[in-house]
């Protein structure tokens, strides 16, 4: 798998953020959703995005791949303003996964695999990667996916289409992937294997990632850091272990936590109270 390398300001010789938010500001008729937004992620950093329902996690998501505009403020991919970028140029550095992954449409695992090499090719269809199909193996491999490549997806159940849905955001090689509840729809066993591929193909290839996550146990476990949204505000921004604290998520959530570490990986995880 591609690496991807850090971009550095030619005067300062800086990190350049992969991505940059200055108050940025959005607002849906008339109605704010987001509020003097200032952020920076850096290259090969994992993000989970955190807050209760209606505090503008998703809308942010969408600032960053381009899909929204805001009303105030900029964002910036590598310090151009992602409105200079066109749409293919985007498509080549940021993936999208969302909660649903795919629809159960009637294509075979393969040919879905390869949608995600479609940035990348000409109006003829030619791939500019010599070594497309190898990397279509590959990945069909990585994600046990090899005896399904011939069945179309509406004969896979969620967590097989989630796995082939992935496997297309691989094939993108994006240098920046945006998930929304990647796993909404998987049971417990999936949950973990999908985050420990997401989290695997991270440390290879360097990839950035940005992750609105609900299950605050699997963000303190794989995210490096942590955002945290309420009322489209900024209200913390830290490592899990300065965020996972009793009063902040009391204060998030309006729940009565309690918090402990991971016996093995001495992460911090939430438990509920009764109230």
């Amino acid at each position: 798998m591609t690496s991807v390398r850090k971009q550095h300001d030619q005067r300062t010789g800086e990190a350049v953020p992969v991505v940059e938010l200055r108050q940025v500001g959005k607002a849906y008729s008339r109605k704010p959703v987001l509020h003097d937004i200032n952020w920076q992620v850096y290259t090969g950093e994992y993000w989970g995005i955190i807050g209760p329902n209606g505090s503008g996690k998703t809308t942010l998501l969408q600032l960053i791949s381009g899909m929204e505009q805001p009303n105030t403020g900029s964002v910036l991919l590598e310090g151009r303003d992602i409105g200079s970028y066109s749409r293919r140029r985007i498509a080549r550095f940021t993936a999208v996964l969302g909660q649903e992954g795919l629809a159960p449409l009637h294509y075979p695992v393969r040919e879905v695999l390869n949608m995600g090499r479609y940035p990348y090719q000409s109006w003829l269809g030619r791939d500019e990667l010599d070594t497309a199909d190898e990397l279509i193996d590959q990945i069909m491999d990585r994600l046990d996916l090899r005896s399904l490549a011939d069945r179309p997806l509406d004969q896979l159940s969620g967590g097989q289409r989630q796995r082939v849905a992935f496997g297309k955001v691989m094939a993108q090689q994006p240098r920046l992937l945006l998930l929304d509840e990647p796993t909404t729809y998987l049971d417990i066993a999936y949950q973990i294997h999908f985050m420990e591929w997401l989290d695997e193909w991270r440390r290879e290839s360097g990839i950035t990632i940005i992750a609105v996550l609900h299950d605050l146990n699997l963000a303190a476990r794989y995210c490096d850091r942590l955002l945290a949204l309420n009322e489209g505000q900024m209200i913390h921004a830290g490592t899990p272990q300065q965020l996972m604290q009793e009063e902040k998520i009391r204060d998030l959530f309006r729940v009565e936590p309690a918090i402990v570490h991971h016996p093995d990986i001495h992460v911090p995880q939430l438990l509920l109270k009764r109230q």
